[in-house]
């Protein structure tokens, strides 16, 4: 199974089982965490969403427990059986980075609270773990997993993780190498794209255009599947994009725009449609009510089109090929990049709200000569020429959405 849109809730504090052995949390990993509400909470949730056409992703941990001690004197007995021993889990030793063994077999944390490494490699406790998942996903209904430190879980028991789950799942690899993130998709059936993150944030923060492009290349190129990859601009472990970007929405615009029509699965971490500007953990994962669910704000309105017009695309030829079919970039400087995805030209810029006077000139396209289009930002018309060509004039700064005026539907009357 995969999930095509965005339409999909990442619900971590309902369920990260494994972290709930800190005192006031219970020490029950088959229990949801009472301070975020019930079971019966949880399957209302998980009504209202499929009711509405939406997806219900959980967060689930199945490389450790935790406990509030420091390694050396965990108290294991506080966790149900099979997990109650300390035969449950690798020893405890630091992790050295530079070795995969180590990544594998030592613990995230070893200070209170520590992270007791489980040893899946013991038969009875793995099973225990992934059955404990396979109970989640059938008692709620659930359409998708993130799976957290998925790097640090030996590939052969993500493979057997993933055919128990039997729903999608997603690693979180993080790591920046297209080559080694690559390998986790099969066991898996995706993974976070942190090898496009990187570039990805350095060209909307004034980069050249040309690495992130490159980037677009090579990972398609590596992964066996790209469009099942999930694509992000924020999350709870990574600085905000608005802490980089500063005063300045419209280099959040031009990056959310290239987010949903990029190849794979675009995700939106919750605060970023109210410009959250946290930075380093645990900064960046400010509580939600704190935006006072403004929906009149300019981020949260620019998201609601860009899914508005991502509809609007995938249904011209069809959503099965609109979502097997990635974006192409058409050219690249160090201020544009255009890239075409089914219908659609996409142009982007990192010059901010600066703006400049200079637009760009698209080599080429799925235009043909003659075609009036339309940019359905701001209802600016422009011809294609040979080969699709046009010229992407300058907006302030801000994207532009082309397509052909008589696909653009009840826009831009």
């Amino acid at each position: 199974m995969r999930i095509t849109g965005v339409s999909a809730l990442a619900l971590r504090p309902f369920y990260e089982p494994f972290l709930t052995s800190i005192p006031d949390w219970g020490n029950d990993p088959y229990t949801i965490n009472e301070h975020f509400g019930t079971a019966d909470d949880l399957k209302s949730l998980s009504d209202a969403l499929h009711g509405r056409g939406m997806s219900l992703m959980v967060d689930v941990v199945i490389n450790h427990l935790a406990a509030n001690q420091a390694s050396t004197s965990v108290d294991y007995s506080v966790f149900p059986a099979p997990f109650n021993n300390a035969s449950a889990f690798h020893t405890p030793c630091s992790i050295d980075y530079t070795n995969q063994g180590s990544i594998e077999n030592c613990w995230l944390v070893t200070d209170t609270p520590s992270l007791p490494d489980v040893a899946s490699e013991n038969g009875d406790v793995f099973t225990a773990m992934v059955n404990s998942v396979v109970d989640i996903v059938n008692t709620y209904g659930v359409d998708g997993i993130r799976l957290d430190t998925a790097r640090h879980v030996p590939k052969e028991y993500l493979t057997q993780f993933q055919e128990a789950v039997g729903v999608f799942v997603t690693g979180e690899v993080l790591d920046g190498n297209p080559d080694f993130v690559a390998g986790y998709q099969g066991p898996l059936a995706s993974a976070l794209n942190y090898p496009l993150w990187y570039p990805l944030v350095d060209s909307f923060m004034g980069g050249d255009f040309s690495a992130l492009a490159s980037e677009m290349s090579t990972v398609a190129s590596v992964f066996t599947d790209a469009n099942a990859l999930a694509n992000f601009l924020d999350n709870h472990d990574q600085p905000r994009f608005a802490s980089r970007a500063g005063n300045d929405v419209v280099r959040d615009r031009n990056a959310a725009t290239f987010l949903m029509f990029a190849s794979g699965i675009p995700v939106v971490y919750y605060g970023f449609e109210h410009r959250f500007g946290g930075a380093a953990d645990p900064d960046n994962r400010e509580a939600l009510w704190g935006s006072g669910y403004d929906t009149d704000a300019a981020l949260y309105k620019h998201i609601a089109l860009l899914h508005q017009i991502r509809d609007l695309a995938s249904d011209i030829g069809g959503k099965a090929a609109y979502f097997a079919t990635g974006a192409e970039v058409l050219g690249t400087s160090a201020q544009y990049l255009a890239m075409k995805r089914g219908p659609v030209v996409v142009v982007v810029s990192n010059v901010g709200a600066q703006g400049t006077t200079d637009g760009f000139s698209v080599p080429g396209s799925q235009f043909d000569s003659g075609d009036t289009i339309v940019d359905l930002f701001s209802c600016t018309n422009a011809t294609a020429g040979e080969g699709g060509a046009f010229e992407s004039t300058a907006n302030s700064g801000e994207a532009r959405l082309w397509i052909r005026t008589q696909d653009k539907g009840s826009y831009c009357p």
